[in-house]
């Protein structure tokens, strides 16, 4: 049977599966992924404005109830797309790829782009690492996950202690710092990747946007890794 005239149903599969459609929600579920990473590192990075300001920031979060934990899903439901997305592209590369190939695109390309498997792959285990210490608190709970704090309306989680005492400990510093140089290098590979899948990296607007993945990557990761090394070195929460 043509395509032409196959079931309306396999039609649309197919076209969703494209390769052209595969790199369209690989680079749509990656804007979005992109700019949460911003909005979380600018909201975290209000811990060096002390305790006050990051467990009211923390708070107001909290604060908004489900919404928070639809919020979370939905960011959740985005990264099983990216991932399952990737997985799909790279199987389609590697069976098409013709012998020899790998040699000649190692010579062409960055070291993030030839490794953005693995890095995608780190950073999703640090991901669930993550969830699991910083948002539900169950890893390293004897650092404080579970503190209260009393205030003149009331008490709330004390985060911020949760925070500090986290990464005084070494190995839990050192984890964050290296997930967030593979986060870095990650962006700044996929920034640039999907502004030319979306056609905005062309003819004169090329140089402009392959400059802002890198960038947009060094940024997040400064950003992102300020924070366990001013608590481990003793610039912030320091006795």
């Amino acid at each position: 049977m043509s395509s032409g005239n196959a079931p309306p149903l396999d039609r649309l599969a197919k076209a969703l599966t494209s390769t052209i459609s595969l790199k369209i929600i690989m680079a749509v579920t990656g804007l979005a992924g992109a700019g949460f990473v911003l909005f979380h590192m600018l909201g975290n990075l209000q811990v060096f404005l002390g305790r006050e300001t990051y467990n009211s920031y923390a708070e107001a979060l909290q604060g908004l109830g489900p919404l928070v934990w639809v919020a979370r899903f939905g960011l959740l439901g985005i990264l099983g797309l990216h991932v399952s997305t990737a997985v799909a592209l790279g199987y389609r590369n590697f069976s098409a790829r013709p012998e020899g190939y790998m040699e000649l695109k190692s010579q062409r390309t960055s070291v993030a782009a030839r490794y953005m498997g693995t890095l995608g792959i780190v950073l999703a285990l640090f991901i669930v690492y993550h969830i699991l210490h910083l948002t539900v608190g169950v890893l390293h709970a004897d650092l404080g996950a579970s503190l209260i704090e009393t205030t003149d309306t009331g008490t709330r989680h004390d985060l911020y202690t949760h925070f500090i005492n986290s990464f005084q400990v070494p190995a839990i510093a050192v984890t964050y710092v290296i997930a967030n140089i593979a986060l870095a290098a990650h962006l700044g590979h996929g920034v640039t990747s999907m502004f030319k899948t979306l056609g905005l990296a062309v003819g004169r607007w090329k140089k402009p946007f392959e400059v802002i993945g890198p960038a947009y990557g060094v940024v997040i990761g400064l950003g992102n890794i300020s924070m366990p090394l001013a608590v481990w070195t003793g610039v912030i929460g320091g006795n």
